[in-house]
């Protein structure tokens, strides 16, 4: 097995899609739960504009992951099939994939 490399996928969601955002996320956050279990995702949110008040959901406008593949391909597959995407939320178009080396990984709270 092929040593794992990291990339960073920062993607925008396309306008005025909030709402399909909140409705998609379920299945999207069920769509991560076997990556993370797999050591394939290793971190993940949303992009805002800033931090909501505690309890309201954010003005997403895009998200960021951290992904632990083989391979770019491997990663790209992940997105194409992502319920964001398939769903019109993720601009598929806007994916930009930044190869990543982690130095320090340590959990927020």
């Amino acid at each position: 097995m092929a040593a794992k490399k990291e990339f960073i996928l920062i993607i925008n969601d396309k306008p005025g899609v909030l709402e399909k955002r909140k409705e998609i996320r379920p299945q999207h956050l069920a769509a991560m739960k076997p990556l993370i279990a797999a050591g394939k995702v290793v971190a993940g949110g949303a992009q805002v504009s800033t931090h909501p008040p505690e309890g309201q959901f954010p003005d997403a406008k895009g998200s960021v992951i951290i992904y632990a593949v083989e391979n770019l391909e491997e990663a790209k597959e992940f997105v194409k099939n992502d319920p964001y995407t398939v769903n019109g939320v993720w601009d598929i178009d806007t994916a930009n994939f930044i190869p990543y080396i982690s130095a320090v990984r340590e959990p927020l709270n």
